[in-house]
């Protein structure tokens, strides 16, 4: 009994000791969280739009007269100059009705002929000296419109550009003015934005408008960046949305931006830039965050541990906003895991 008693009290003593020492060892972790150091720079930019790419020009590409398509030799997206043959159509009629033109034309020659040595012993009336000049020009004529008849057969491209959208397919019947491809001229691009009737007048050319200029940025080509100050603005505005359309000249040497691509489009800013052309802080837009009573703070890292700054912000500039007041160069904002963090947390 009393060797139970002794082991029951060592195996107590046993267990008081161990968790006594995770009591010690135990700490809890620092939340991991990712900063960023506040810096100032000049704000250059101003208000932010979304806008599409638009070819410069259209040029649908047709046969004149009808028929059978035997031949296309571009496909979609392809680069063409221009006299580059574009697709061919039957010529089997077209050339039947030239060697009838010209059969006629020969007939309306010979009778010429043979009619012009009457004419000059005036043995026949000018009247029909007159009528047998007038069926050769007919001849000549008809023997002209179906030999470019034959040549038409055959279509190049009028300009240089990408293919765009291919209508015709070999063994199609073309009918005239029928678009066999669309031939997009992209040396240059136009990039249209909406603009609401309250910032039109920021674009108003008679008012050098033209001076201002804007940054496009596109996703598609991994964030790459052009620039442009030559727009064209619609007059008459969306009775729907109230708004305008711009049109802004993009040079496009590279043939990277094609129609259809959305892209960013950031004007600039004023001369005197958001805060007459001093330094501006900026941090995401997501790391600002809005209290119950509805002012806005961001989390600081101050010796290790996540403190929390009001914070007084201006205009957004794309995915960043403009700290008017509350930072100084040199904080350190948590910009992402900032949802799980309070006063006095300890951060790494």
């Amino acid at each position: 009994m009393n060797k139970i008693i002794k082991f029951a009290s060592l195996t107590a003593t046993i267990l008081l000791i161990a968790c006594g020492k995770s009591e010690n060892n135990y700490q809890v972790e620092p939340l991991r969280v990712t900063t960023e150091t506040v810096s100032a720079n000049s704000a250059t930019f101003g208000k932010h739009y979304v806008g599409k790419v638009e070819e410069e020009s259209s040029t649908p590409v047709s046969f004149t007269g009808m028929g059978t398509v035997t031949r296309v030799y571009v496909q979609e997206g392809q680069y063409v100059r221009r006299g580059q043959l574009i697709a061919e159509m039957d010529p089997t009629q077209c050339e039947n009705t030239r060697q009838a033109a010209k059969a006629a034309l020969d007939q309306a020659l010979d009778a010429q002929e043979r009619m012009q040595a009457l004419h000059e012993t005036q043995a026949i009336p000018d009247i029909d000296w007159v009528n047998v000049q007038t069926k050769v020009r007919q001849a000549q004529s008809s023997l002209d419109m179906a030999t470019k008849a034959v040549k038409d057969c055959r279509l190049f491209a009028p300009c240089n550009g990408i293919v765009g959208k291919k209508e015709m397919e070999n063994g199609m019947t073309a009918l005239p003015s029928q678009p066999v491809c669309t031939i997009l001229d992209i040396s240059k691009v136009k990039v249209k934005v909406s603009i609401p009737e309250k910032e039109i007048a920021d674009f108003n050319p008679l008012q050098g408008g033209n001076g201002k200029g804007v940054t496009i940025s596109a996703e598609a080509l991994g964030g790459k960046t052009y620039h442009s100050k030559y727009f064209v603005r619609n007059v008459q505005g969306d009775v729907l949305t109230h708004t305008y359309d711009v049109r802004f000249t993009v040079l496009n040497p590279g043939l990277e931006l094609l129609p259809g691509m959305v892209v960013n489009v950031t004007t600039e800013a004023d001369e005197a830039g958001f805060d007459g052309g001093n330094r501006t802080i900026t941090v995401p837009v997501r790391s600002v965050q809005q209290s119950a009573d509805g002012h806005q703070f961001v989390w600081l890292v101050k010796g290790g541990k996540a403190s929390r700054q009001p914070v007084e912000v201006g205009q957004t500039q794309g995915d960043r906003i403009i700290i008017l007041s509350g930072l100084t160069e040199g904080d350190r904002v948590i910009v992402e895991g900032y949802q799980k963090v309070s006063e006095g947390s300890e951060v790494k």
